[in-house]
């Protein structure tokens, strides 16, 4: 049987040792890193929503011209 690997477990890593030299510096620096975060992943889901809905009614106008029924609630009313 072979043997159990062992496993080092490293607790913070190199933020949390920045974080602990640098005080409240660091509190700052991730509050904003934080926002932008945030900012990207908004943008994100704008685009990704937009992109959905677009390819919704692609599709729809594309099923509609081949002849298919579409249901009443996604419709190609658009």
């Amino acid at each position: 049987m072979a043997e159990a690997k062992r496993v080092r477990i490293i607790k913070g890593g190199r933020a949390a040792r920045v974080a602990e030299a640098a005080g409240g510096e660091a509190s700052a620096k991730t509050a904003e890193s934080g926002r932008e975060v945030r900012a990207v992943v908004s943008d994100w889901v704008r685009d990704h929503r937009r992109r959905s809905d677009e390819f919704r009614r692609n599709y729809s106008a594309l099923l509609g011209e081949v002849g298919f029924k579409l249901p009443g609630c996604c419709g190609s009313a658009a």
